[in-house]
């Protein structure tokens, strides 16, 4: 078995991974009715490692969530006594819509694994309830207005490098910031640009998003087939850049914005230094609140489209529900609606006609 990744050290916890489970597997593959849950899912996890069908974040979502929620709640349960009721009482418990489809989607398709090898009859999971949000309890997009984004802007500037003990600080928080603002990418998309990727040369300046960070490497391929895109930089973004640029921070892969060490920059790290930066009062905002805000004005100032093909999204569907914020206030649309009652006069009243006497 091998496994590859940017570094020897990946690379081996990769493979420590792939052989854990396929150890727990066990030299059989076979599945049969008294087989119990937690082997059919380190079958399955197997079978996704050795696939080559999946990309490395997928994979980890799935094992994450077998690990943490199938497993521990399901994984004594044998293939035959698995029923409808049983996966329906557990997908209900679980804490968060997001996860509980996760978790239905691994267990279909252990089950249909299951299904293949003639230990069940069916997919029990095809029965059960697919959660939903509810439209009333869904929580309404926000983006950051003018003013708060310059109080936080000003607040993640103050943070940065202004410490004096334990490791500094990172002094371009500022310019990571910006370039997200600016240019409306995912985190993991901005980690992963490499100085190649930007042209500052041209008129006007462009940034190619190439990859994204999954874990502890760059993967050369984008979230969707519609990550892969060329946005034109603004002012503030290009000016960014060319300070991080100018910083000339030792890296191996030609990283715009490595770590300390040279290697890829930890998502996780990242959000932890926002929530450290931000302030008490902007505990909402999240790197992906940047990309609303960048959605929710490129949508006010030209349309939805222009949005949705700025965050890669290949269509408006998810960029108009998930990503721009509903404006309060209506727009001024007196000098369209005025050509409904032309007369200025309004109506002219009628006489009454009085009832004939009897």
């Amino acid at each position: 078995m091998e496994r590859f990744d940017r570094t020897g050290a990946a690379a081996e916890r990769k493979l420590v991974t792939a052989l854990r489970d396929r150890s727990r597997a066990g030299a059989a593959d076979e599945i049969t009715p008294d087989t119990t849950l937690a082997a059919v899912a380190d079958l399955w996890l197997s079978s996704l490692d050795a696939g080559g069908r999946h990309t490395d974040q997928t994979i980890s979502l799935y094992r994450s969530a077998v690990d943490r929620h199938i497993r521990p709640a399901l994984g004594g349960v044998r293939v035959r006594e698995t029923s409808v009721g049983t996966l329906e009482r557990f997908l209900a418990s679980v804490d968060g819509v997001a996860i509980a489809k996760r978790c239905r989607v691994c267990l279909s398709a252990m089950l249909g694994l299951a299904a293949r090898h003639d230990a069940i009859k069916g997919n029990p999971v095809r029965d059960t309830t697919s959660r939903t949000t509810p439209r009333g309890e869904r929580v309404p997009v926000r983006a950051l207005d003018l003013a708060e984004l310059a109080q936080l802007r000003q607040n993640v500037a103050a943070w940065s490098g202004g410490n004096h003990f334990g490791p500094p600080r990172s002094a371009d928080m500022p310019d990571l910031f910006d370039v997200m603002l600016g240019t409306g990418g995912r985190i993991g998309e901005v980690l992963a640009i490499r100085r190649g990727d930007v042209d500052l040369a041209a008129s006007p300046p462009t940034l190619t998003f190439t990859g994204t960070v999954v874990g502890s490497h760059r993967q050369a391929f984008g979230k969707t087939s519609t990550s892969h895109r060329t946005v034109v930089l603004p002012h503030f973004a290009a000016v960014a850049i060319r300070r991080q640029i100018a910083r000339d921070i030792p890296t191996d892969d030609d990283l715009l914005f490595p770590s300390r060490t040279g290697g890829v920059r930890s998502t996780h790290n990242v959000r932890r230094q926002l929530r450290d930066a931000r302030g008490d009062e902007f505990e909402w905002v999240t790197p992906h609140t940047l990309r609303k805000t960048t959605a929710t004005t490129i949508e006010r100032e030209v349309d939805i489209e222009a949005a949705a093909a700025q965050l890669g999204h290949s269509g408006s569907r998810v960029t108009r529900e998930h990503y721009v914020e509903r404006a309060a206030q209506a727009p001024d649309l007196r000098s369209a609606l005025d050509a409904l009652a032309p007369v200025s006069g309004g109506f002219r009243v009628g006489q009454r006609e009085s009832a004939p006497s009897a």
